[in-house]
């Protein structure tokens, strides 16, 4: 294993974890015993806090806050009403919905009587979310809006475990004669008014780290989705690991905006972790208004997805092409300093004077405003689920903006490995957690986990889990990749993913539309390639910014269809895919490509909630126009 040109000599923290794999275990063995149970754990922070503000959102166009002491009395609302309604210990609950302070209030009232929480993604279809609470046997179903509540009120009558729905927004238009269907506001005074104090009371004493927490579905990329049974102990690893280690190191003092969707493993158990911090949380709705909700939360820490950074780097750039020649040049000088600087402090070697001098010049002009999106507090935002382009991880960096990708799956709690403020190497995600390892199979080399985090089971598919496992007991990820000698883990390919051309020739197709989605005006890519001679691909573009781009030239077109068709986009689309490709081998270039004429969809199984390509059902569908593409 070679190290990465030019990085830092940093702790090898993968290395140092092992070696004190023992006190690691005494203190996340102390840090369970003290917390106990997830539930238990926000009621004793609670009244820690008391009314100190904890929960921050707006879902009615103004910021709106819950206290410690709310947050808990309205967690106790939800297990007595729950109980109330008949749920039991061990029964299953879903959370439909968007982003929003009842989403953890329901959820943690829930957990609070040893229920099963199911979180559901809010852009769910109605058969996607149908296939989850068959699957699962959910009881009680939470909702978020209108969209949620119109998918899923027919589940009422077609799956036999669903005997209510509780609407979380105010505005939403309901069966209001259906008395499985309760608006939230009622279902908590349901509880309130309820007498459950001794049953609670006991439930609470049976709470263990053991207990199941939550089944968390798969995002289905190439299958039907799996429910990953995780319980508090699987998660507390993630919360424990938030603490005072160097890819967490949060105190009280902080704050972090969830924008990635709660249904999601990461957002789910970092908020957790920021609970048992004693952090605050703000909640983004909507991540189309996610410069906004930055802007206005200021929070010091997010998570993300690469594809905001990618978007906003696209974004801005694409700007700076079209600004005067002067502006551009001041751009480039200020970028160009950043990254002379950067370069500085990225080695965590002391800046010249003089380039510091240069440096508050073009952070003052340029970089600041860069910088300045994010909101005026934020020290560093987690990245995970897609690779980042380490050039967009470095402007960033020099811009002030730290980003620290990291590696998991749902299967894994999610955290594998994670790079921090203070250990971070671009293009890699990061060391090992401590009390997570993983191992690289000589063969394939597959990335393979062990540890506190890796899920228990997948629900009702012993077959399934047999298969995640090797014999010895590791979580085969499916994912391939190596450490460095530093200890860092660099992912390279995906086994399943791989495509193998008609010359034999292993390509890895995610990192190819990874660089092409990079651009502003690539929505999607899918490669083509099994059993061919050649690379293809079928573009969705960024109609927003192709319809833009065609109006400013004065192209005609009656339709989406029709513009896609025009030589003129597809001569600006070729340009597009020649310069992000001109530095791959010849065989990973793409030979031809087809611009599809609308987005890739959720509904028609396209792609995943987390806005993965279903590769297989994408060339399925588009068999056709594929095969048109191999037509000499």
């Amino acid at each position: 294993m070679t190290k990465a040109a030019g990085s830092p000599k940093r702790e090898n923290l993968t290395e140092k974890y092992l070696v004190e794999k023992d006190k690691f275990e005494i203190e996340f063995q102390e840090f369970l015993e003290k917390n106990k149970h997830t539930a238990l754990m926000v009621f004793d922070r609670a009244k820690k806090y008391g009314d100190r503000a904890e929960l921050h959102h707006k879902p009615y166009g103004t910021w709106e806050t819950i206290s410690w002491k709310q947050l808990a009395e309205q967690m106790y609302d939800v297990s007595s009403s729950l109980l109330e309604l008949g749920l039991r210990e061990e029964q299953t609950v879903g959370l439909f919905s968007p982003n929003r302070a009842e989403w953890h209030i329901a959820d943690l009232g829930a957990l609070s009587i040893r229920g099963i929480t199911v979180p559901i993604y809010p852009t769910n279809t109605t058969r996607e979310t149908e296939y989850i609470v068959n699957d699962a046997e959910i009881r009680v179903l939470f909702i978020g809006r209108q969209m949620q509540y119109d998918r899923a009120y027919e589940l009422l009558d077609t799956c036999p475990s669903l005997e209510n729905i509780v609407v979380f927004h105010r505005d939403t238009k309901v069966h209001a004669s259906d008395k499985r269907v309760i608006m939230w506001d009622d279902f908590l005074a349901l509880g309130r008014n309820a007498s459950h104090a001794k049953e609670i009371e006991d439930i609470h004493s049976r709470c263990h780290y053991d207990d199941v927490c939550t089944l968390i579905y798969t995002s289905g990329t190439t299958g039907e989705p799996k429910g990953a049974v995780h319980t508090h102990k699987s998660l507390f690893h993630n919360s424990w690991s938030v603490g005072g280690y160097p890819q967490g190191g949060l105190s009280d003092s902080d704050s972090t905006l969830a924008m990635l969707p709660l249904s999601h493993v990461l957002e789910r158990s970092w908020n957790y972790g920021v609970m048992q911090m004693g952090g605050h949380i703000y909640y983004c709705e909507d991540h189309n208004e996610i410069l906004e909700y930055m802007e206005e939360a200021a929070t010091s820490v997010m998570n993300g997805a690469p594809r905001l950074f990618e978007k906003i780097y696209s974004t801005i750039y694409s700007g700076v092409e079209k600004a005067s020649p002067l502006k551009k040049k001041l751009f480039h000088w200020a970028t160009g300093v950043g990254d002379k600087a950067g370069s500085y402090r990225y080695h965590e070697k002391t800046v010249p004077l003089y380039l510091r001098l240069k440096y508050a010049i073009a952070y003052a002009l340029v970089l600041k405003k860069v910088r300045g999106l994010f909101g005026k507090n934020m020290h560093h935002v987690n990245v995970g689920g897609a690779p980042l382009n380490p050039e967009i991880q470095r402007f960033f960096f020099n811009c002030g903006v730290i980003i620290t990708p990291g590696y998991g799956l749902t299967e894994t709690a999610p955290v594998i490995a994670m790079n921090g403020v203070h250990c971070l190497k671009f293009g890699s995600v990061g060391p090992l957690t401590p009390l997570a390892e993983a191992r690289i199979e000589p063969e394939t080399g597959e990335i393979q986990a062990k540890g506190p985090n890796i899920f228990k089971e997948y629900y009702k598919k012993a077959d399934k889990t047999k298969e995640a496992f090797t014999d010895d007991g590791w979580f085969r990820t499916g994912d391939v990749g190596y450490f460095d000698e530093d200890g860092y883990l660099f992912i390279t390919d995906r086994i399943k993913d791989l495509i193998i051309t008609a010359g034999g020739k292993n390509i890895a197709p995610q990192m190819i539309e990874t660089l092409l989605t990079e651009d502003l005006y690539i929505e999607y890519a899918a490669i083509i390639g099994d059993a061919r001679k050649y690379l293809s691909a079928l573009i969705v573009p960024s109609f927003d910014a192709l319809e833009d781009w065609a109006q400013k030239r004065g192209l005609e077109y009656s339709s989406r269809e029709d513009l896609v068709e025009n030589d003129a986009v597809r001569e600006f689309y070729w340009s597009l895919i020649e310069a992000r490709q001109k530095d791959l081998g010849r065989v990973e270039q793409i030979k031809r490509f087809t611009l599809l004429p609308r987005e890739f969809s959720q509904e028609e199984g396209e792609i995943t909630p987390t806005m993965k390509v279903k590769r297989k059902v994408v060339e399925k569908k588009f068999a056709d126009v594929i095969e048109g593409m191999y037509k000499e």
